[in-house]
């Protein structure tokens, strides 16, 4: 009988961003008068510091006016070059019916903006009790020579007050990012291969754990810490695919439920 072994390492292909992040503070670790260091806040925003990270220790929470949209950036607009590809990412937690999201990055110049980009994204946030993953990328329009990375609050149905978290925000050159070999985030990433009652994971750092049937449907999905665990009791017995996200990094690992 082949032996299965418990904590295996992650054995999968797996691609890392290895860019350079032109995004002060981009966790917003840091404040100051209650506001995010480095980055330029409206005076009628209403902003906190909040526990609840997507990476790190804090994120910022923005509460949705009662029209229009509240826009946050970083303090200085972000040199660009023509011709290069830039992805703008990041992270945000939109839980709450009267409030909406929107990430909204212009390429600008002495001008102003310069019309429509593909960082601008089409629709609005919907409500979700997780944390959710954006990129979009892009080169810049032309004559522009600055990115402005905005991240937006909005209304719903003109009606305000709920709250948008986000987190984690980068804005890259994308022929900065590589492929990392499996001793990067894979070597990091273990997890008891055979399960009963629950499935505990070993990760670099906080991320997303996806766990699907063999035929692709979603069964669990949790934001786990280093150590964490998710609850499998409820799960039938049988073969499962583990998927460790942290937006950036992704592997899967096949466990058995008994």
């Amino acid at each position: 009988m082949k032996k299965i072994f418990t904590f295996l390492t992650v054995l999968a292909a797996i691609t890392l961003s290895a860019q350079t992040n032109l995004v002060p503070n981009h966790s917003f670790e840091n404040w100051a008068d209650g506001k995010p260091v480095d980055w330029y806040v409206p005076n009628s925003a209403i902003i906190a510091q909040s526990s609840e990270a997507q990476d790190g220790s804090s994120s910022t929470s923005i509460t949705a006016p009662d029209s229009g949209n509240t826009q946050i950036s970083p303090l200085n607009d972000i040199a660009v070059e023509q011709g290069v590809t830039y992805v703008f990412s990041g992270w945000y937690l939109d839980n709450a019916p009267d409030a909406r999201f929107r990430y909204w990055a212009q390429f600008r110049n002495a001008d102003g903006d310069t019309g429509p980009n593909p960082l601008q994204m089409e629709g609005y946030s919907e409500d979700s009790p997780e944390w959710v993953f954006f990129t979009a990328e892009g080169m810049p329009n032309a004559g522009a020579d600055v990115i402005r990375a905005g991240l937006r609050t909005y209304h719903n149905d003109n009606v305000g007050g709920g709250v948008v978290l986000m987190d984690n925000i980068m804005v890259y050159d994308k022929s900065t990012m590589s492929v990392a070999d499996l001793n990067n985030f894979a070597d990091q990433v273990k997890m008891n291969t055979v399960v009963t009652n629950k499935l505990t994971l070993q990760l670099p750092q906080r991320a997303t754990v996806n766990i699907y049937t063999m035929e692709g449907r979603l069964v669990s999905s949790n934001r786990v810490d280093n150590g964490g665990s998710v609850d499998t009791s409820a799960m039938t017995k049988g073969i499962y695919v583990v998927k460790v996200t942290n937006g950036y990094a992704t592997t899967t690992q096949k466990i058995v439920k008994k």
